[in-house]
């Protein structure tokens, strides 16, 4: 008899994943991933969204065997869609959802509202738009929204001579510039030339759960 653990194990299996590579994709222990495939618990929802999309299924499927849930079982909760977290050099090269396999993302995480269907996530590095953003934020960059739609104050990421920044835009009669939130940070301001590349507007952030005490 098929059972949730079992699905998964099958499908890691044909998508020629370790437990070990599964767990880090998912955002979980390998010791989890063992856990699930012997049925000694069974995955949260938000792990099910994770597992869907990593192994290329539905959650319908991992949890029922079939994509077509039955009409005695009901689920109203919205399904998430999960973008992946690029590193810099990762979203300097991105272009669009094939521009990188899936092998080569390391986490994925629940697209805020207004996420484009191309949306990724970058992790910040560094202080210069402290306290706005701190180093180690999640940001969703959306590559389809036009420059020209990007308004003075809205963040965006370019890559200035190959390397990848995330500032404010500032726009004027005849230049735009990109800007440091903290003012501390120098260069504040740098131009955005043609040695620029416009990849995408920030369009929200993921915060993860923290201990309060």
């Amino acid at each position: 008899m098929e059972t949730i653990g079992s699905r998964i194990k099958k499908l890691r299996k044909e998508n020629k994943l370790t437990q070990g590579r599964l767990g880090n994709l998912v955002g979980v222990s390998d010791v989890t991933i063992g856990y699930w495939e012997k049925d000694v618990n069974e995955p949260k929802y938000e792990s099910l969204e994770a597992l869907a999309q990593v192994l290329g299924t539905s959650i319908e499927y991992l949890k029922y065997g079939h994509n077509e849930k039955s009409e005695s079982v009901r689920d109203f909760r919205p399904i998430t869609r999960m973008l992946p977290v690029l590193s810099y050099v990762q979203a300097g090269n991105w272009t669009n959802v094939r521009s990188i396999e899936p092998h080569e993302i390391e986490k994925w995480l629940p697209a805020p509202p207004n996420a484009g269907k191309n949306s990724f996530y970058m992790i910040v590095q560094g202080t210069s738009n402290a306290p706005h953003f701190k180093d180690g934020d999640f940001i969703c960059i959306d590559p389809d929204i036009d420059l020209s739609f990007v308004q003075t104050g809205e963040m965006i990421v370019a890559v200035c001579n190959d390397e990848a920044t995330f500032k404010a835009l500032v726009r004027e009669p005849n230049n735009m510039y990109l800007q440091a939130l903290n003012p501390n940070f120098q260069p504040n301001i740098i131009p955005l030339n043609e040695n620029c590349v416009y990849k995408g507007k920030y369009v929200g952030k993921f915060e993860e759960s923290k201990k309060f005490l």
